[in-house]
C-alpha cells in the first residue's frame, strides 16, 4: 500500500457518501447499503492526499457476482479485466494529479493479475474532461451503450504484464 489508496473503513462512510451525492450525475447514485454491497463485491479505497480525504475509486474484477449492466456489458466481450466501477475525487483536492498517480496505481496493480482495464464514460451528456483524460492515457472506445437518459463510451486500457 502506497498511503494513496486506502482500504475504505466505516470512518469515511460519511465523506464518501457525500462526494458520490455531489458527483452523481456523472456516476450513479449510492447510498450506505450500495456502498457496502460494492466493497463486498468489489474494493472501494479511499484516496489519501498527505493524510487527507481526496475522494473514492471503486473496483470490480472479473467473475465477481455485480449487478451493473456496464460490468455485464465487459464480462460478454472479456474473460479477465477489472473493472473502474467510479473514481471521484473530491473537489479540494482536484488539479494535484491525485488521479493521474490513481490509475498509476490501479493499472500497475492490474496488469499483475488482468490484461485490461475497462470502464465507461458519459458521452452525451459529454464529460469532455474525463474523454480527454481517458485518451491521454491510452483507453480506446469499444463500444457504446445507450441506457435511459444518457449514453456511454465503454473503454479499455490494454495493460503490458
Amino acid at each position: 500500500m502506497t498511503g494513496l489508496l486506502e482500504p475504505l473503513g466505516a470512518a469515511d462512510h460519511d465523506a464518501v457518501l457525500a462526494l458520490n451525492e455531489r458527483h452523481q450525475h456523472l456516476t450513479a447514485p449510492m447510498d450506505l447499503d450500495r456502498l457496502r454491497h460494492l466493497d463486498e463485491v468489489g474494493t472501494v479505497e479511499v484516496i489519501r492526499d498527505r493524510g487527507r480525504f481526496g475522494g473514492f475509486v471503486v473496483t470490480v474484477t472479473s467473475g465477481a457476482t455485480f449487478d451493473s449492466e456496464n460490468f455485464a456489458w465487459f464480462a460478454e466481450r472479456y474473460d479477465r479485466y477489472c473493472y473502474l466501477d467510479r473514481i471521484v475525487v473530491h473537489e479540494d483536492a482536484r488539479r494535484l494529479g491525485l488521479a493521474r498517480r490513481v490509475y498509476d496505481e490501479l493499472e500497475a496493480r492490474t496488469a499483475q493479475t488482468a490484461p485490461l482495464l475497462t470502464l465507461e464514460v458519459n458521452t452525451d451528456p459529454p464529460n469532455e474532461a474525463s474523454l480527454a483524460f481517458h485518451a491521454g492515457r491510452g483507453f480506446e472506445q469499444v463500444g457504446e451503450r445507450f441506457i435511459v437518459d444518457h449514453t456511454v463510451a465503454m473503454m479499455v486500457k490494454r495493460l503490458a504484464p
